[in-house]
């Protein structure tokens, strides 16, 4: 939704920028710029590839750019419902979910405390790492477009000199100069609304997903211990900033008045 969201501003903006010159979407078109910026870009994405499965990367990409809102909470109520139940209350393809599930078989096995944490922790790495590698592979590929792009203004003005010296009337002259700045134009377009902003978004999704995952390994930890559960619950409470809610002990997540 927040992507939605972006791009529904950023169009407006765009939008509001060519009315008041007066210009329209096909004015600043032009297929050779396209080809330049584009296919470049992505020809040094396959070039600087992680070593990674295609699978993986684009499942990496798939759930980095998805849904982030309220993970904590439902993460929260999770950890709660499976201390109860031994299950988790809402299944989902998530790190969090995978060490709950994980762990409880590693106390069914009966591994110690130190190891259950050992191993847990080893996964989440991991987890992140990959997360982090694509993330940063991405973010790595936004210096690209720009350099395209000026690749593509530079051929623009070779054939505008060329124009020149072939005697181009100044009209001539001034639309061959414009198309030649399209091709910087879109480099910069596609390195600060599509390639960084995936990137980042990737590494800040994972960071979170770091976050949720420590809060699982938490509770199996503190169920391995058997902790008292008032404990527990306080020890969740941590997790959620107090001005907007907290944890009841009939377990369940209620409004901060």
């Amino acid at each position: 939704m927040k992507i939605i969201i972006g791009f529904i501003i950023m169009s407006l903006g765009f939008v509001i920028a060519l009315e008041e010159l007066d210009q329209n979407l096909a004015q600043i078109w032009d297929i050779i710029a396209f080809a330049m910026v584009c296919f470049g870009t992505l020809a040094v994405a396959v070039m600087t590839m992680p070593s990674l499965k295609l699978k993986h990367i684009l499942r990496i990409l798939k759930n980095g750019l998805g849904k982030n809102h309220g993970l904590r909470e439902e993460c929260i109520e999770n950890s709660l419902y499976f201390l109860q139940h031994k299950t988790v209350k809402k299944h989902a393809d998530r790190i969090d979910v995978h060490i709950l599930e994980d762990g409880q078989e590693l106390i069914q096995l009966g591994f110690s405390k130190d190891k259950i944490e050992n191993i847990l922790s080893d996964r989440i790495n991991k987890y992140t790492d990959d997360f982090m590698i694509v993330g940063g592979w991405v973010r790595g590929l936004s210096k690209y477009p720009p350099a395209f792009g000026l690749a593509g203004t530079v051929l623009g003005l070779i054939h505008l000199m060329k124009g020149l010296s072939e005697g181009t009337d100044p009209k001539e002259t001034g639309l061959r100069m414009a198309i030649a700045l399209v091709a910087t134009f879109y480099g910069i377009i596609v390195a600060n609304i599509f390639v960084n902003p995936i990137g980042d978004r990737v590494i800040t999704n994972v960071r979170e997903d770091q976050n949720l995952a420590e809060i699982s390994l938490n509770t199996i930890l503190m169920m391995s211990d058997q902790t008292d559960f008032v404990e527990i619950v306080e020890n969740l409470n941590s997790h959620i900033p107090s001005q907007y809610k907290k944890l009841s002990f009939n377990y369940g997540l209620l409004e901060a008045s």
